[in-house]
């Protein structure tokens, strides 16, 4: 399959796309969402209360959602975890239904440094080290700039949806369950792993202008330096000094060992549109 036929809308999909690996593609196409939390508030208890969200992906493809403290959804969420995220396909033509959806059921799960004390305790939390942290902040604030100034503040918190099922939409007919852990993916795996400390070495040694590049046309800033520090299926890292910040740079596609350069160059080229 190609990946013409992954990013396609649904109304010209073939019919051997799988729906999984289509599913894993919208969602890195995507970043709007709504997010449904079972409500606490007096009167409303249990029901479904939702909300339009921002979302961004960590490498294995499980959504991030950034909630505030104070938030209806924190508030219900830290009492039951239970909740949906519904993606779906923009369309022009004033159908929505021809398009395709996505829901996805799981469980979300906060996300938290040792060092934050939430006010309040969430039925699943996970402690992570400050570098995971960082490296789930850098893949958000790439899909929600504006999150920039409040993303590492301490009444602010990722939360990662832990996917149970997946309903999948992809017009008339074209129904699917599917389980969650087939919407995951190995950052490393298509032999990224393996090829990937060379890559990382072949840029920082011969295209460190480039980054810059690639810094000034999509983040806006003019960095003194950029380094590539990782690199995935979907994505690269790059540290930048003068000023000093941690960049996540979406291939907006799941790629192999052999996609390495041209998924390196098309961010390139974006960067260079916005620079034009």
């Amino acid at each position: 399959m190609s990946d013409d036929d992954l990013t396609t809308s649904a109304a010209s999909l073939p019919a051997t796309a799988d729906p999984a690996a289509l599913a894993r593609q919208w969602l890195l196409q995507t970043s709007t969402a709504t997010l449904c939390t079972l409500s606490r508030a007096v009167g409303l208890e249990g029901w479904p209360f939702g909300s339009v969200v921002p979302f961004a992906l960590d490498g294995r493809g499980a959504p991030l959602v950034l909630i505030a403290e104070i938030a209806e959804h924190t508030k219900n969420a830290e009492a039951d975890g239970r909740v949906s995220l519904f993606v779906s396909e923009r369309r022009d033509d004033g159908d929505p239904q021809a398009g395709w959806r996505l829901n996805l059921a799981g469980h979300l799960t906060r996300l938290r440094a040792a060092a934050d004390s939430p006010r309040r305790p969430s039925q699943r939390e996970e402690i992570v080290d400050d570098v995971v942290l960082e490296t789930l902040r850098a893949r958000y604030i790439e899909r929600v700039p504006s999150s920039s100034s409040y993303a590492a503040q301490h009444d602010f918190f990722l939360w990662r949806l832990d996917m149970e099922r997946v309903r999948n939409i992809a017009g008339f007919g074209r129904i699917h369950w599917i389980e969650g852990k087939e919407l995951l993916r190995d950052p490393a795996g298509g032999g990224v792993g393996a090829a990937k400390a060379g890559a990382i070495a072949h840029m920082n040694a011969d295209h460190a202008a480039n980054m810059i590049e690639m810094v000034g046309g999509l983040c806006g800033f003019a960095p003194a330096s950029a380094t590539m520090v990782d690199l995935d299926r979907s994505g690269m890292m790059v540290r930048t000094a003068g000023p000093e910040r941690l960049l996540h740079f979406s291939f907006g596609r799941e790629i192999e060992a052999k996609d390495i350069r041209h998924a390196v160059i098309d961010v390139l080229q974006r960067a260079r549109h916005h620079l034009a």
